[in-house]
């Protein structure tokens, strides 16, 4: 008699130690962000309109820091992919630096524990930072197998739409003396960052599916089949 072993799961981003832990926090981190958009349509549909009280508003700002913080450990296990350098750990350290201060300043202003306009620069910085790291880090691995092309042209797409809101609404609430072009600016920024807004956490799902997948490869088989020698 001889042993074949069961055949293992795919490697879909080719399996690093970590996979599965990072794997669950890019679930649960897709979650929250879909928690945290879902409160913000809330927000913005029934309290704004009544001028508060802004409760789906904190759900928005606490989701939304738990969202920056659950995200980290599959962006460091994604970046493990990539060749590493100076520059890479630089990128690295600047977006998981960001993520934090995002993540805390996201709790903070929900507890009132912190005022709007500086979390909002540092939510701004955290969501800029993430963005350019999805894009560049995605372009990277578009072409490199075992990962795969598809997630790394969504990420791309993802992490561009939303590098191309932020200067967008920017520039509108900069042109206040043309409204004209604030509205064209505002509903184009609007348009192009509410889609990369809500396909994010999708995008993470898709990510921690795949890591999950990486882990179940790395796992040895519990069992063998047995084979007429």
């Amino acid at each position: 008699m001889s042993t074949t072993p069961l055949p293992s799961a795919p490697a879909p981003l080719g399996s690093l130690p970590g996979d599965a832990s990072a794997g669950l926090a890019a679930y649960t981190a897709a979650g929250l962000g879909a928690v945290a958009a879902a409160a913000l349509g809330v927000m913005y549909g029934m309290e704004v309109p009544r001028g508060g009280p802004y409760v789906f508003g904190a759900v928005n700002d606490f989701t939304g820091g738990l969202f920056f913080a659950a995200s980290i450990p599959a962006i460091v296990q994604i970046h493990r992919r990539l060749t590493p350098g100076p520059w890479s750990r630089a990128a690295l350290g600047a977006t998981v630096t960001a993520s934090a201060g995002a993540a805390a300043s996201g709790v903070l202003l929900s507890l009132g524990l912190i005022g709007f306009a500086p979390s909002t620069v540092v939510s701004v910085a955290g969501i800029f930072t993430q963005a350019a790291w999805t894009m560049v880090a995605n372009h990277r691995l578009a072409g490199r197998p075992p990962y795969p092309r598809r997630l790394a042209l969504a990420g791309r797409a993802v992490g561009a739409g939303m590098l191309v809101a932020v200067p967008v609404v920017g520039a509108g609430l900069a042109a206040s003396d043309a409204p004209a072009l604030q509205t064209a600016l505002f509903a184009l920024g609007g348009a192009v960052g509410g889609a990369a807004y809500l396909a994010w956490p999708v995008w993470l799902a898709f990510a921690g599916r795949r890591l999950t997948g990486a882990a179940a490869h790395r796992r040895p088989a519990r069992g063998a089949a047995a084979t007429p020698a």
